[in-house]
């Protein structure tokens, strides 16, 4: 499928495995060149070395911890524009309110939602001055199909803002 997409620059947070080595993987095959992050420096690497053997795109990783603000600065200063952010990192444990404890819901949180917020913050106010440029949110399935056992991953995505899944800023 071509969606016209060749050329464009996205960064895919949580890359280096799971839903967001996928969706890097298909926007590679669209042609796009990526900026993959996550904090697994070998995986990324690893990966990154596959999609550009399957793939002519550039590929630049940036093994990065999100969940603090001066990882997201490193990251949006070593990338500062982009055409599509995708933002997917993640690390939310299962358990109960009763077995998650206050610091398992602060990292996750400082990880899923404030990244999520930090960065799209960062991109949608360059987006909107080009009047250019998608943010999508991957929150998975917990936010609409509360399990027994997963109650901060529920909240956690649920909790995803900006709460749109995805921003069409103009094509």
């Amino acid at each position: 499928m071509d969606l016209k997409l060749a050329g464009r620059t996205v960064l895919v947070t949580g890359a280096s495995k799971g839903i967001g080595l996928a969706t890097a993987q298909w926007f590679a095959r669209e042609g796009c060149n990526l900026r993959l992050a996550a904090r697994s420096k070998e995986l990324l690497e690893r990966e990154a070395a596959a999609i550009r053997k399957n793939s002519r795109v550039e590929v630049r990783v940036f093994p990065i911890d999100l969940s603090a603000e001066e990882g997201r600065k490193r990251l949006t200063d070593a990338c500062p524009e982009v055409d599509v952010l995708v933002n997917n990192a993640g690390d939310i444990p299962a358990g109960s309110l009763d077995e998650v404890d206050d610091a398992a819901w602060r990292a996750g949180w400082d990880l899923k939602v404030f990244g999520y917020i930090g960065l799209t913050r960062h991109y949608l106010a360059k987006m909107k001055t080009r009047r250019s440029g998608v943010v999508i949110n991957i929150i998975g399935t917990a936010g609409e199909l509360v399990k027994d056992g997963v109650i901060k991953s529920c909240a956690g995505c649920h909790g995803d803002a900006p709460h749109d899944h995805l921003f069409r800023v103009l094509e």
